[in-house]
């Protein structure tokens, strides 16, 4: 019996195991890609669709800088935003055209700000012209919303959205093989940024 014991206990340390994903990234999220790709990474990269109107999105506008913080160059952080229903395409291609003039952070908090401090619907076209000249880009503003190379990035971004099913936002990608939302913490966005940061933890210690 002891000789079994041993033979047993050679093979469970000797043999190569199956990988399982809740047994090495703690957190809350669900898989969409092969778990393995995620061994030996040494850089996050984290996809986030978002909707300007959408009030989780702007509290992770705020708790997404801890992440940010805490991993600087270990995490690369994408940013894709998208629209639906009445809404319009406006402030999604101003967010592009801000980005390309490295205003994007400022102008996606004054764009946030707007919506959910003044109650302003800032899917208009001329509230976002109002922000352009505030922001001195009316021209760049007004050149790039009629710009064929804008209209294709924010045509990609909702084409992302839909390839990973992105139906809450904010939703986030991670290594294109975990997928993260606010409905698997009840919607606490904090406890969402606390879940990426677990998540992001265990990530970057697999071997």
């Amino acid at each position: 019996m002891k000789q079994v014991a041993a033979v047993l206990m050679v093979l469970i340390f000797l043999l190569p195991g199956p990988v399982f994903a809740d047994e090495k990234i703690r957190g809350k999220y669900e898989v969409i890609g092969d778990i393995n790709k995620l061994k030996g990474v040494k850089t996050i990269k984290m996809l986030e669709f978002f909707n300007y109107s959408c009030g989780h999105c702007y509290r992770f506008l705020e708790t997404s800088k801890k992440l940010r913080t805490k991993f600087k160059d270990k995490l690369h952080h994408k940013k894709y935003p998208i629209y639906w229903g009445n809404q319009t395409p406006y402030p999604a291609k101003a967010f592009y055209i801000a980005d390309e003039l490295g205003l994007e952070e400022e102008f996606t908090q004054e764009l946030f700000d707007t919506n959910f401090k003044l109650s302003i619907n800032i899917f208009q076209p001329k509230v976002i012209k109002f922000l352009a000249r505030e922001f001195k880009i009316e021209k760049e503003i007004t050149e790039g919303m009629q710009s064929s190379a804008i209209s294709e990035k924010t045509n990609e971004s909702l084409a992302l959205a839909k390839k990973y099913k992105a139906n809450e936002t904010p939703t986030i990608i991670i290594n294109d093989v975990l997928k993260v939302a606010p409905s698997l913490t009840k919607g606490n966005v904090d406890d969402m940024t606390a879940n990426l940061e677990t998540i992001f933890e265990d990530i970057l210690k697999m071997q």
